[in-house]
């Protein structure tokens, strides 16, 4: 999905997964990415050698395995919380982070400043989290699921854990299309974009071994038509 999200959750151990399950407030200091990113910018400031890619891949490794897992959310939810948002607010810039995460049954400030969002450890391997960011040309929100970090992106996560419901391509697509997303752009087999009067989107899909080829949602991103970029 191409998607400040992956900066943004970088920030929130997003760059490598997103993820919610959560009972409480979330706090930056709970999220591996930002834990590594603090390292290595409290390494500059001292004077002392930057560290490398591989030492950088290694920090998140170690601090996913202390990112507690939160209870309390779901992707299912999340992905309700989307069609929710389709439906119930006419246009993109009436939605706040707050409408969005009481929409997506997630905090909205759960990424460090100034990003609005949330990330958290949902399962062992997958981690849930969304963004709002008004400070592009194009505002945006964007909702993922994502792995565990690793050293070499060759392992691959089955994504039954995170396909929890009903909602997988098979069911979103037609909700999608009753609401105007008739016409797909397919970027490749797992990942496809559309837009209707008031909103444009892409959706990211993971297929399901365990699941017998079930397709499901890997992440969503919404954002205005460009006419409706402002209000």
């Amino acid at each position: 999905m191409r998607t400040p999200l992956m900066a943004c959750l970088a920030a929130a151990l997003l760059l490598a997964l997103a993820g919610c399950r959560h009972s409480g407030s979330t706090h930056a200091a709970d999220n591996p990415a930002s834990s590594a990113n603090s390292t290595a910018t409290t390494a500059a400031k001292e004077g002392t050698p930057a560290m490398t890619t591989t030492q950088q891949a290694e920090e998140r490794m170690r601090h996913w395995e202390t990112w507690p897992i939160r209870e309390g959310h779901s992707p299912e939810r999340a992905w309700q919380g989307v069609l929710h948002l389709l439906r119930t607010v006419p246009r993109f810039a009436d939605i706040t982070p707050e409408i969005a995460g009481q929409a997506l049954g997630m905090p909205s400030d759960g990424l460090p400043a100034p990003h609005r969002g949330y990330s958290a450890r949902i399962h062992d391997d997958w981690a849930l989290g969304w963004s709002f960011d008004d400070g592009l040309s194009v505002p945006e929100i964007s909702v993922d699921v994502s792995h565990r970090p690793q050293m070499h992106s060759r392992t691959y996560f089955d994504p039954a854990p995170v396909c929890d419901g009903p909602t997988d391509w098979a069911v979103l697509r037609p909700e999608l299309e009753a609401m105007g997303f008739t016409l797909w752009a397919q970027w490749s087999a797992l990942d496809y974009s559309s837009a209707n009067d008031h909103y444009a989107l892409s959706i990211d899909l993971l297929p399901s071994t365990q699941l017998n080829g079930r397709l499901c949602i890997k992440g969503i991103t919404l954002q205005p038509m460009p006419q409706q970029v402002r209000p």
